[in-house]
């Protein structure tokens, strides 16, 4: 990722310089305000971390950056701070926090988030042929609520899950069994998902084998894990229920929260294997 610094602690900006440098990222550091939101202006940033200091509030400056960018995807901001919490970063315009002093195991995985939400945020904005079907809405509309679903986040701190869905075998499930079939096996699969979701929650069609469902405004926190682990169940249920175990869908899930792009679980279905949260 190309990563935009914007601090004025010298330590700090060459402690961040230093330990992603050295994974490969592009960092450029530059702790006048002014002459960083003419580097927004480039539109090649993909992260900004920034300290508002010596300012009070740092929503002002983050609207300040928003208004310089020039391209359709939003950078992944990242508030610099020593008191602020997750909560009040997204509220005040960017998606998470890092905490100093900085620490490096933090700093990892919060740039790990920033990179699966800019993919995310990318894939989603690609247009692909993928429409309205069987219940389900198409790329670009799943697109805008996704969209929605992170500027209330930074409106009104409302909290949104997606989890993703993707036939890993569906090249083997075509081969086998042909196109046609394989849509019937998808509308089944649609028909479990419409079933097992809440009224709130939608459904799209990111593309031949990839699936996403919005999860608006959990209820409690444990909510999108009991979410989750339901979907996997029964679709590992519906993965043993094919007699053609060529025609049998393996399917991957993952749980990702918006607007900080935080990986909180993945399942499989027909293995059914957790793999621990990498943000708890």
């Amino acid at each position: 990722m190309r990563i935009l610094v914007i601090d004025r602690e010298s330590l700090s900006s060459q402690l961040i310089t230093s330990k992603l440098g050295a994974k490969g990222h592009d960092v450029v550091a530059e702790p006048n305000k002014n002459a960083a939101f003419e580097l927004v202006q480039k539109g090649d940033i993909d992260c900004i971390m920034i300290d508002p200091a010596p300012m009070a509030e740092a929503r002002p400056v983050i609207i300040g950056i928003w208004k310089n960018i020039r391209t359709s995807t939003k950078p992944y901001i990242m508030l610099l701070s020593k008191t602020a919490t997750t909560e009040d970063a997204i509220l005040s315009g960017a998606n998470d926090v890092l905490n100093k002093p900085l620490s490096s195991q933090d700093l990892d995985v919060k740039v790990r988030n920033a990179e699966r939400l800019m993919a995310i945020c990318r894939h989603l904005e690609r247009v692909d042929d993928v429409h309205s079907t069987g219940g389900m809405i198409g790329k670009a509309a799943f697109n805008q609520l996704f969209l929605s679903a992170v500027d209330r986040a930074f409106r009104y701190g409302e909290r949104s899950l997606i989890i993703f869905i993707r036939l890993t075998n569906h090249a083997g499930i075509v081969s086998a069994v042909g196109q046609e079939e394989y849509e019937n096996i998808v509308a089944q699969l649609t028909e479990k998902m419409t079933f097992m979701r809440r009224q709130s929650d939608v459904i799209g069609r990111l593309g031949e084998d990839e699936f996403a469902i919005l999860l608006q405004r959990p209820q409690y926190e444990s909510e999108p894990i009991d979410a989750i682990n339901r979907f996997a169940e029964v679709l590992d249920k519906f993965h043993h229920g094919f007699e053609n175990k060529d025609a049998a869908p393996h399917i991957h899930l993952s749980l990702i929260e918006l607007p900080q792009g935080a990986q909180h679980a993945e399942r499989s279905a027909p293995l059914m294997e957790e793999v621990v949260a990498e943000n708890p």
